[in-house]
């Protein structure tokens, strides 16, 4: 779509099923080429839409409908962190992993959206903001407990920060 209405402002909202496994090869490629368009991605560690599967950013020993037992490196492979990978890519202007758990934390993400808005409106190339999200049902756990899990689980994972910002100097 931005290529065939480059004044139009694109952006995606995606999951970590959509994102690290349906869309791996899209989102990378987008991200090689620098399209400039601005991916939100929402990672809750499972499938929160269809049951609670294991996903590929399901941490190692989570427990998911299709991973009774947790998650196993041998058998399953480890989390796909897409925020370390795509900033590797030269296509990458803005990429920065946020979580909502605090109301401080909503605000960090909110101002992490805005400003990849703004790389995408100065056509500075591809940006992402990684939101870390909670999924209390399909984690089996309450709202209270599923935030201080992740807190206490994914941020070891998936750290917080910023991953690349090729912005310096240009906004």
């Amino acid at each position: 779509m931005k290529r065939s209405l480059p004044d139009r402002i694109i952006f995606t909202y995606q999951g970590d099923g959509d994102l690290a496994s349906i869309g791996t090869a899209e989102i990378v490629h987008a991200a090689n080429r620098g399209e400039n368009i601005t991916t939100i991605f929402i990672n809750n560690a499972v499938y929160g839409m269809t049951g609670g599967q294991m996903a590929p950013t399901t941490l190692l020993g989570q427990k998911t409908t299709t991973s009774p037992y947790g998650r196993d490196a041998k058998a399953n492979g480890y989390p796909i962190r897409m925020s370390e990978m795509l900033s590797t890519l030269d296509g990458s202007a803005y990429i920065e992993r946020t979580m909502v758990t605090t109301p401080q934390n909503v605000i960090k993400t909110k101002a992490a959206i805005k400003k990849a808005f703004q790389v995408q409106l100065k056509g500075l190339g591809f940006s992402m903001i990684e939101v870390l999200s909670t999924c209390p049902t399909n984690w089996g756990m309450t709202p209270i407990e599923s935030m201080k899990w992740l807190e206490d689980n994914m941020t070891k994972t998936f750290p917080l920060g910023v991953f690349v910002d090729r912005t310096k100097g240009l906004m």
